[in-house]
Formats: structure tokens, C-alpha cells, sequence
């Protein structure tokens, strides 16, 4: 099976899941999502799998497993799921940054004036509250910053090693590989700014940024899940904390 057919398995397991239990509601369960945003040729592309399986054995809130969307398959939930506004919290609270002021206001727009970035948004921040969810791309740091349980990631790396990569698995010469890198890197930060009003680069939004130069697919995994599990289980090692502390007690 190949991955876009393994991913596009596990999204349709993972909603049918997910969606059909009412847990989430309730808060009685933490489940941390991720987003990752990424520079091109950094290495996120082949690692999504081996994230996912690796998420699978390590994380024990995954009743259903995780799952991973990028921009085709968030399309796909869009189309297929008709998700309604009762399901899950989508509006901007406690914001972190301004960006997610913007959205909140673009999200308080009349549905007849919302843009598929409106769409995208709505479902981003559905499957990152629904926990055990991976957001590659649109500006899904941005877009998640404000929910307490969701982590977020930053993959980069010198030209040279994209370049590496990028010319490894399309087949294209050196100035090939670099003009897409550069044409990708540009297109995405003029995404992020269009639409969140943020820098793509703006290190105060990632939790974690990793350099994925002389770095195996194996090593960013363990690095990337490990950190997001240690992150998740502090925070809900926090919140019982919080919620058993004599202030909070009735």
C-alpha cells in the first residue's frame, strides 16, 4: 500500500471513529493533535507514515489511532463530511497570536461570503479538538493556535540538503530542485501572510523547530513524536494538577 492510499485508509477510519464517539465532548479524555509546518525538501512528505505508526504504538489516547491530513485529504473531509457546527468548538478563544483574532472574525462571516480558507479552517480546528489528528500545512499552527491541546512543529533545513532530497525523489537537475524549493517556500509564506497576517517563520509559533539536516526519516520521527507525547503528557499532568488543587475543589 502506498502512502497516499495508507493515509487515505486511516483518515476514513479515524473519522468514522472519532466522530461516532461522544468522549471528546466531554473533555474527560486528553488527546493532543499536531500541526507541522514545513520548509520544502525538509523531509516532512516521507515521514508521514512512519509518524502515524509510530504515534499509534507510543500514544495511549489513540482509541482510534492517528491520522494524517494535508491539503488534498482536508479537501476530501470537507467534501465527504458535511461536518455540522455542533460536532466540535470552532471559533478563536483566549487567542495566542493575531492571527487567530482574523479568524475568528472570518469565521463569524456570513457562510454565503466564506472562502474554501473558511472551510479549511473550520476543519482544521474540528480534527485538532477531536485529538489524534496531524495537520501538514495551511497555516494549521495559525489556524489551531489558540486550543490548548494541540502541538506544533516546524521542519527547515540548509538549501543544500533540500536540494538533496528534492532532486532524489522528483528526478529534477540542481536548479530544478532549487527553483522549486524556492517557488514552494515563497508560495507558502505568502499563504500564512495572506490569510493569517503572520510570518511563516515567526519562531514564537512553533513549540518546536528541527533541523532535519544529516538526519534520518527514523531520527526526525522519534524526535518529532517524542516531543509531542512528553509536551501532551505534561500538559495533562497540569490540568489534573489544576483541577484537584484546594482552590478548584467544590
Amino acid at each position: 500500500m502506498n502512502q497516499r492510499d495508507f493515509h487515505l485508509n486511516r483518515m476514513k477510519s479515524f473519522l468514522r471513529g472519532r466522530l461516532a464517539e461522544e468522549a471528546y465532548q466531554s473533555g474527560e479524555v486528553f488527546r493532543p493533535s499536531l500541526t507541522i509546518s514545513r520548509q520544502c525538501g525538509s523531509g516532512a512528505d516521507r515521514i508521514g507514515q512512519r509518524l502515524v505508526e509510530y504515534l499509534d504504538e507510543a500514544d495511549e489516547s489513540a482509541t482510534h489511532g492517528w491520522a494524517l491530513f494535508d491539503q488534498s485529504l482536508i479537501g476530501r473531509v470537507i467534501e465527504d463530511h458535511k461536518l455540522p457546527d455542533t460536532v466540535g468548538p470552532y471559533l478563536a478563544k483566549n487567542a495566542k497570536f493575531s492571527a487567530v483574532q482574523a479568524l475568528e472574525e472570518s469565521l463569524n462571516l456570513d457562510p454565503s461570503k466564506w472562502t474554501l480558507f473558511n472551510y479549511t479552517s473550520k476543519t482544521i480546528r474540528l480534527l485538532c479538538t477531536l485529538g489524534n489528528a496531524i495537520i501538514v500545512g495551511r497555516a494549521g499552527n495559525y489556524v489551531s493556535a489558540d486550543l490548548a491541546n494541540t502541538f506544533h512543529v516546524r521542519l527547515v533545513g540548509s538549501i543544500p540538503m533540500r536540494k538533496q532530497r528534492i532532486q532524489a525523489r522528483h528526478l529534477v537537475s540542481s536548479l530544478e530542485s532549487e527553483k522549486l524549493i524556492n517557488e514552494t517556500d515563497l508560495s507558502r509564506s505568502k499563504f500564512v501572510k495572506r490569510y493569517t497576517h503572520s510570518e511563516i517563520e515567526d519562531p514564537s509559533a512553533y513549540h518546536l523547530t528541527i533541523n532535519t539536516d544529516d538526519m534520518d526519516d527514523n531520527t526526525i520521527t522519534s524526535i518529532l513524536a517524542d516531543s509531542l507525547l512528553e509536551w501532551a503528557h505534561e500538559k495533562e499532568s497540569h490540568s489534573t494538577r489544576e483541577a484537584s488543587s484546594p482552590t478548584n475543589a467544590s
